[in-house]
């Protein structure tokens, strides 16, 4: 069989928002707001440069099934790029962007083939010469709950077979069990490649034949940390490679900082602006969150009113104005430890003992309850933002008392 290449992309999720946004200067803010459409424009651009003989999309083009005009004027524009340089693109909807919403029609460009509600079979021509057979469906409803991969079947020996799903394998846990499907459903099909979407996380499930999710092509919020992008596949009788190229516009990341080595609120800061200024950070937006972790002294600093905001504004000095390859620190995370041993303290006799035996008998229950009249009082409640987690209620409110009554004596001097 002939060489063939193509770009594989999922989960575009136009008009989605980006969450967090809101609290970033409006310069930043405004920048990162339509990054996803700036990451399209780079997953093409990759197209062209390489000469891909088509692309595919596999899935969740919009967010919404009620995709907007001029996200799907975004769209329209980017695959008039490709038609132009004569490379087709394939195209399925997957749950977010399903068949069965509405929306304003546009006629999309002849050399971009959307899938319908059942799967069917497409063949890709060089000239004369039948190439490849794309596989793939659109999502009828939101929620398709059967094994589709049953209804995907290879064509020839002669061409390549490619199949598209949009789905979940078997096993993950962290996204709805969409379309779901075993890795020996889709081996026992004997296709050349198969090009998955819907987890956002770049995986290869099996080099050959290769099942891949490339994931998301822009991050859109903070647990969708690092680079984000398409790979571009080249098969040439039974070699198949697989290259990833980067299209995120803006980047999340995590820093991860160990206080255990760290004495003084001033060294930290200074870690910190040294971990901005890393060459990682040298072009292109990224929103940076740092973790402290570790047994340290300063743990229970961070933990005194406003500590952690203030030493956050001061990292965020200066960078406003910072788009052309900005980076903006926007959370800080404190999942350090005090430098106690609290096994320790409970062998104690006395006050300590006393008080780490009621907070281990403390119930989320108990705290529902004893927080409900703060919550219900017609001043205190607009004050008080919604806990998240009510677990971690009780866990705080003792290191406090611990770092009052432990580091700091009691609020005595020594």
């Amino acid at each position: 069989m002939k060489e063939i290449s193509f770009l594989h992309c999922a989960d575009l999720h136009l008009d989605r928002p980006f969450s967090g946004a809101q609290s970033l200067p409006p310069d930043i803010h405004n920048f990162v707001k339509d990054s996803a459409h700036r990451s399209l424009h780079k997953l093409i651009d990759v197209a062209l440069e390489n000469s891909v003989d088509f692309v595919l999309f596999a899935g969740d083009l919009f967010d919404s099934s009620y995709r907007s005009l001029h996200s799907q004027m975004v769209l329209y524009r980017e695959l008039q790029r490709l038609d132009k340089a004569g490379i087709r693109s394939f195209l399925s909807h997957g749950n977010h962007d399903a068949l069965d919403g509405e929306w304003n029609a546009i006629d999309w460009p002849k050399s971009s083939y959307f899938f319908g509600p059942e799967v069917e079979s497409v063949p890709f021509y060089r000239g004369n010469e039948k190439l490849a057979d794309i596989h793939g469906f659109s999502y009828p409803r939101r929620h398709v709950s059967e094994n589709m991969s049953t209804y995907f079947e290879r064509m020839d020996d002669e061409s390549y077979q490619i199949g598209m799903l949009h789905g979940n394998v078997e096993g993950n846990t962290d996204h709805a069990s969409y379309a779901p499907f075993t890795l020996s459903d889709l081996i026992d099909k004997n296709f050349d490649y198969w090009a998955l979407g819907h987890i956002h996380v770049r995986t290869i499930l099996v080099e050959n034949p290769p099942i891949v999710y490339p994931g998301n092509i822009q991050g859109a919020h903070r647990k969708e940390v690092g680079e984000k992008g398409c790979y571009i596949v080249s098969m040439d009788e039974g070699n198949i490679t697989t290259t990833f190229h980067s299209t995120s516009d803006v980047t999340w990341q995590k820093e991860t900082i160990d206080l255990s080595k760290i004495e003084t609120i001033q060294d930290l800061l200074r870690i910190c602006e040294e971990r901005l200024h890393d060459e990682t950070y040298s072009s292109g937006g990224h929103l940076v969150e740092f973790e402290f972790i570790g047994i340290s002294t300063l743990h229970h600093h961070l933990l005194q009113d406003d500590v952690l905001d203030d030493l956050l504004q001061a990292l965020q000095i200066g960078k406003e104005g910072e788009l052309d390859g900005f980076v903006w620190p926007y959370k800080l995370s404190l999942h350090s430890q005090p430098s106690w041993d609290r096994n320790e303290l409970r062998k104690q006799d006395g006050f300590l003992q006393d008080l780490l035996h009621v907070s281990d008998s403390y119930s989320t229950e108990d705290v529902t309850e004893s927080i409900a009249p703060l919550y219900h009082h017609r001043r205190a409640k607009k004050a008080f933002p919604p806990i998240e987690d009510q677990s971690t209620v009780v866990e705080e409110a003792e290191e406090l008392l611990l770092s009052y009554l432990v580091d700091d004596k009691g609020g005595r001097s020594s």
